[in-house]
């Protein structure tokens, strides 16, 4: 693949999702190959948040920004939050009556991720020369993911129904979201609020 073969796949993947799915999954990738890719985006996310956080410092002292400011916990916990990801990409999918599978769910987890670490690069760029319009990316780039998360989904199941995916994808993020947040209170990573 060609780096205008990528640029095409951008293209595709952000004008027709499930055209782009079928080019993936035309690569025939190997799975140490998927989880590479996932290992190279979730490196790449993480050089660039140690690069903003050196060039923009936190200035709160927080268990968050503890965890952002130590690059192996970082990339630790970004590639099981990939992984976790994709797993329920695919059983959430299955549980509803989807075709797709881990080692798809994956390819998409890595490669969506790998398009958001591109975005990442411009808001870093954008942060030191026009630091008003990064705020404008941060929503571009949380939209791009919501957008292609479901479309890729859809994809991938062979879903007809935007709207049932769309509240499959919430309701999972909800549920994940309660679990994790219930772990990170029982491991003290969530700070006590007190009266």
């Amino acid at each position: 693949m060609t780096s205008g073969d990528l640029g095409d796949l951008v293209v595709l993947t952000i004008r027709e999702p499930a055209a782009a799915l079928r080019v993936l999954r035309g690569l025939d990738l190997p799975m140490s190959a998927r989880w590479m890719a996932l290992l190279l985006a979730v490196t790449l996310s993480t050089l660039l948040a140690m690069l903003s956080l050196a060039l923009f410092p936190i200035e709160v002292e927080s268990p968050v920004s503890a965890v952002l400011s130590s690059p192996a916990v970082l990339a630790g916990v970004q590639f099981a939050a990939m992984a976790v990801s994709a797993l329920m990409m695919a059983q959430v999918g299955r549980w509803f009556g989807g075709q797709g599978d881990f080692a798809d769910a994956l390819l998409i987890v890595a490669w969506v991720e790998l398009l958001l670490v591109g975005l990442q690069a411009v808001q870093v760029l954008m942060m030191l020369l026009f630091p008003a319009t990064a705020a404008m990316l941060s929503v571009l780039a949380f939209g791009l993911f919501l957008y292609l998360a479901v479309a890729m989904t859809k994809a991938l199941h062979g879903f007809s129904s935007t709207g049932k995916v769309v509240l499959g994808f919430v309701g999972s993020l909800f549920v994940l979201g309660f679990v994790l947040s219930l772990l990170a209170a029982a491991l003290g990573i969530v700070p006590e609020v007190t009266p």
